[in-house]
């Protein structure tokens, strides 16, 4: 009854001697690791990981299962085709009846596909699904770092919001499909304006906005904001034909005072100037 409930349970199992030599493997250990029961039994525990793995992660948890009999964690484990997965083990020792450790029980659950909506869930709570850049929400913690760093190293941070003009023409005229085409490649020309070091994020709508750290002086902003307008100079390319698109820039340098609402209201102001100017016009806050 043992054995076929070893067999048929829905985790990797393995048993091994006391000096970590496998003893019995199941079907599912097997499985997990890309093997067979018959290429895995007299393998090692110590075969499924890589050193600085069982040094910071596996180690822990054999200290708790020494002292408690039972230790439990997350590690990255190997398959015998090298690659990694992660998962979550309960290493339990086996004891005779006077207390001599006679072996070890490795459960291993595979958590893959929970790492992979745990991302999912990740992408969507702070990444636009349009255009895969970062959303508002990331954008706040990525502003509030850049003010607090800038404080710490008295180097310039700037925000640069970028509106399209009239693009609610597009979207009548063509519908939201080449809307959201002309968005997305928007979305990765401005992508080759900026640093790696910067955040490129979609604010909303049709509306982005680019967090500048470490800069110079105010004319670097400037810069990058030209090179974003001659980003436009070519028409959009889209299943209505080639769109001209346009886009007006405020740009904002942050002082001692300015907060992430701040940084950003005085940049949206800039952007509204320059469009009451524009198109394709870049305008500084007045500060």
């Amino acid at each position: 009854m043992l054995s076929r409930v070893a067999e048929q349970v829905g985790e990797g199992v393995v048993v091994s001697d006391n000096e970590g030599v496998f003893q019995f493997v199941n079907p599912m250990f097997a499985a997990q690791h890309a093997g067979t029961v018959e290429e895995l039994t007299g393998a090692h525990l110590s075969d499924f990981y890589l050193p600085e793995v069982l040094a910071t992660q596996v180690q822990p948890i054999i200290a708790a299962a020494l002292e408690c009999g039972v230790g439990r964690g997350e590690v990255t484990r190997l398959r015998r085709d090298g690659t990694e997965f992660p998962a979550r083990i309960t290493l339990s020792l086996l004891r005779d009846e006077a207390g001599a450790l006679i072996g070890r029980v490795l459960c291993v659950q595979d958590i893959t596909a929970q790492r992979q909506m745990e991302e999912e869930l990740r992408q969507a709570a702070l990444y636009d699904p349009l255009t895969r850049l970062p959303n508002r929400r990331l954008l706040r913690d990525r502003i509030e770092h850049a003010l607090v760093l800038r404080a710490r190293r008295h180097t310039g941070v700037a925000a640069l919001f970028v509106d399209l003009d009239g693009f609610k023409r597009i979207n009548d005229t063509f519908g939201h499909d080449v809307g959201d085409a002309v968005l997305v490649e928007i979305a990765r020309r401005l992508s080759e304006c900026v640093r790696r070091s910067d955040t490129l994020a979609r604010y909303g709508g049709d509306e982005y906005v680019m967090l500048l750290e470490e800069l110079v002086s105010p004319e670097q902003a400037a810069a990058i904001g030209q090179r974003v307008l001659a980003g436009f100079a070519e028409p959009v390319p889209t299943v209505a034909g080639n769109l001209a698109v346009s886009a007006s820039i405020g740009i904002r340098i942050a002082t001692d005072n300015d907060d992430h609402d701040a940084l950003l209201r005085a940049a949206d102001t800039a952007m509204y100037n320059a469009k009451r100017n524009g198109p394709g016009e870049i305008r500084f806050s007045s500060a």
